[in-house]
């Protein structure tokens, strides 16, 4: 099953979609065993750290999950949002142990530079799945509908940066009571959001399991490029099993990422420079 025309349309409009039972019981039941075996693998079967569990370059070390990734459900869902040519911007397995995480855009715009609908308007995808089940009540994404385009994006927070301080509360409102809808997932669900769009997490709890999917749309500006370097961590030194794998589409994501790690382009200044002194 892949995004439909109308799916595409509600994800530019709103900034996120949610696609119910995306996986069968016995595929997510396998896709948890994975995540679960490499969770323990990473902290030496030892117990969770207080900060939870955070690890990159996730996917990539099981060529089952890998397999999830190129599979229609999921490659072809982002092709259809973001285009030919997309690439791979790396893939997070998460424990949690904070109860909440307060309004943010994991890509924010730029009010005050006469780039920033340029680089509002380049798509990151990301596409989580969560291996537990996410209620209103306890743990699941809420998003802001719109919120991943100007005037709506700059109105909720003028100068957000990503994650600053340890509470974002816009208008004064406590978090929970922010206008929003919230993605209620059980596992096999799959939550594609764009990565511009405001989202929060609350009422979580100590071993909250989900995987994150990160994917672009062809970068065809040095804007593009900048923002991906500012932002992308470790994408442009993809898993070696990915720039050799046997699978075309698993290559074409990844193939051109060291060539364009590799060109020039101006810094990326997400935020005035005084804002940052």
């Amino acid at each position: 099953r892949m995004v439909t025309r109308e799916q595409k349309q509600q994800f530019d409009t709103f900034g996120y979609l949610h696609l119910k039972q995306l996986f069968s019981k016995h595929e997510i039941a396998t896709i948890t065993q994975e995540a679960d075996d490499i969770f323990a693998e990473e902290r030496q079967c030892g117990e969770l750290a207080k900060g939870g569990q955070n690890s990159s370059q996730f996917v990539e070390k099981r060529e089952s999950l890998t397999k999830a990734v190129e599979d229609d459900r999921i490659y072809g869902s982002a092709e259809s949002i973001l285009g030919a040519g997309f690439i791979w911007a790396g893939s997070e397995g998460h424990i949690t142990t904070n109860s909440e995480h307060q309004w943010h855009p994991d890509r924010p715009g730029r009010r005050d530079r006469s780039d920033n609908e340029e680089e509002l308007a380049y798509t990151r995808l990301k596409i989580n799945l969560y291996l537990d089940l996410v209620t209103k009540e306890k743990g699941c994404l809420r998003v802001i509908p719109g919120s991943h385009r100007m005037p709506l994006h700059g109105e909720i927070e003028p100068d957000v940066r990503h994650q600053i301080g340890p509470t974002v509360a816009p208008f004064g409102l406590p978090g929970p009571e922010m206008p929003s809808v919230p993605l209620e997932s059980e596992p096999g669900d799959a939550i594609l959001f764009n990565q511009s769009i405001w989202h929060a997490i609350f009422n979580g709890w100590a071993g909250r399991r989900y995987i994150a999917l990160k994917f672009a749309a062809k970068p065809v500006t040095d804007v593009h490029l900048a923002s991906l370097r500012y932002y992308g961590g470790d994408m442009f030194s993809p898993h070696p099993s990915w720039l050799h794998s046997k699978s075309a589409r698993i290559r074409g994501m990844v193939a051109d990422l060291p060539v364009l790690a590799a060109k020039e382009v101006p810094a990326f200044l997400p935020f005035r420079e005084e804002k940052l002194k």
